[in-house]
């Protein structure tokens, strides 16, 4: 790994977007490679083995037909990566990946890539976004094949590389342009000379120089417009400071990252010490560090546990219904701050107390027939029943849901007040000409 890859690796936009903590755990997998012009890294239909993160080198995307015809169908610099399949769930290349404009690009295993997607960081936001950004340059490719000059879009492919590198000057010969486009060489040829002659480029062969960038803008069609549009909008995207939740380290890389430590934090031996007994001493070292890392690990997971079990404990406690976990017997295991209110008691008596006890008599038998068929796994689950009036409240109708555990030996209900509506309701005592006492009814 050079020295400099937390400098040079940060040249690729997606990987500058990460959070420190995201960048460092991928910058020891980071590999610098130095590509060619004309070098193809990958074929259509090639398993995808790594991913590549572009700083100074583009890709072009190239898709070519049985009698080797071929067209560009997007580029790839220092905005974006190689590899989208694998963000997209796949794990086979699409297109033919050739190495356009010579340079640097660092690479990264396609196992820790998909470990690190798997994770739901910023690296997987950045990924999806710019593969909707190449989508947006792909279509924008075929509609300005099809429907635009030579000279049009010999000005947005000449822009297009423009936004990839440093400089005003491409190495890159007509008959590549002509392959890339998909046109006639003759016919890059002569929209060359004309940019030329309009004081716009300065031609010599595989060298072109832009002299007036605004220039070529003015005379470039709506599709470099539209394609650079979509690619600031996703570099504003990658500037905004993006919160995320920890992702796990990936334990692959575990030896990797402590002798990473190890390097930051103890000095190097002077080489006078036998080489058993150093060995012996850096793999003692190592393992202390590791097992340091296992135990910040286990601390971040505990206080990560704790804040979701206060989080969970307070959306259950002031939940504005109530919720009730009843054993086979209708005994109150579990009551949150609304149901204990509801049945105006204190929850330091659960366990002592049947839900039953609160069930106005006339409909105590409905209410033990639902809780045994929801105990039992029939397909009923909601009833109406009415509560016995307490010292805070009247007498009340209520709605409740339930469902079993999956042991079914425990009924865990939602009660929620119903709203009268105008229905009719009896004296006291009065009962339904046939089954059991339904609704407002039997309410006074």
């Amino acid at each position: 790994m050079p020295d400099n890859i937390f400098d040079g690796a940060r040249q690729n936009r997606i990987l500058a977007a990460l959070l420190p903590e995201e960048y460092a755990r991928l910058a020891d997998d980071l590999e610098f490679v130095s590509l060619t012009a004309g070098q193809t890294i990958l074929e259509s239909g090639d398993d995808l083995t790594s991913v590549y993160f572009p700083t100074t080198c583009i890709f072009s995307l190239i898709s070519s037909l049985k009698d080797g015809s071929s067209v560009e169908l997007a580029m790839t610099g220092n905005d974006g990566l190689i590899g989208i399949p694998l963000v997209l769930g796949g794990d086979t290349a699409n297109y033919r990946i050739v190495v356009q404009h010579a340079g640097g690009a660092y690479r990264l295993r396609a196992e820790l890539m998909s470990w690190e997607l798997n994770q739901g960081g910023n690296l997987r936001r950045m990924s999806l976004c710019y593969t909707q950004a190449l989508m947006t340059e792909m279509a924008q490719s075929v509609l300005c094949n099809r429907h635009h000059t030579v000279d049009q879009q010999l000005c947005r492919w000449l822009l297009r590389n423009l936004d990839q590198i440093a400089g005003m000057q491409l190495d890159v010969t007509q008959e590549t342009i002509s392959n890339l486009l998909g046109v006639r060489r003759e016919g890059v040829t002569e929209a060359a000379c004309k940019l030329q002659s309009a004081g716009l480029i300065q031609y010599r062969r595989g060298h072109i120089t832009v002299l007036d960038r605004a220039g070529l803008e003015s005379r470039a069609c709506e599709c470099y417009a539209i394609v650079r549009a979509e690619y600031q909008r996703l570099l504003r995207l990658m500037a905004a400071s993006l919160a995320t939740r920890r992702a796990r380290p990936n334990p692959a890389t575990l030896r990797q990252r402590a002798e990473a430590r190890l390097k930051l934090t103890s000095p190097a031996t002077d080489g006078s010490m036998p080489w058993d007994t150093a060995h012996l001493l850096h793999e003692l070292q190592v393992h202390q560090i590791e097992l340091e890392m296992h135990n910040e690990e286990l601390r971040q997971a505990y206080d990560e546990a704790d804040a979701l079990r206060e989080k969970y404990a307070d959306l259950y406690d002031f939940a504005p219904v109530g919720y009730f976990t009843l054993d086979n017997q209708g005994t109150i295991l579990q009551i949150n701050l609304a149901g204990a209110i509801l049945l105006g008691i204190k929850r330091s008596q659960m366990g002592r107390l049947r839900f039953g006890a609160f069930v106005k008599p006339a409909f105590l038998p409905e209410f033990n027939a639902f809780v045994d068929e929801v105990l039992g796994g029939k397909v009923r689950n909601k009833c109406e029943i009415a509560l016995m009036a307490t010292a805070q409240r009247p007498e009340v109708l209520v709605r409740i849901e339930a469902v079993a555990d999956e042991a079914r030996r425990e009924c865990r209900i939602v009660v929620v007040e119903v709203a009268e509506k105008g229905r009719p309701r009896q004296k006291a005592g009065a009962k339904q000409a046939t089954g059991a006492p339904r609704g407002l009814d039997t309410l006074q």
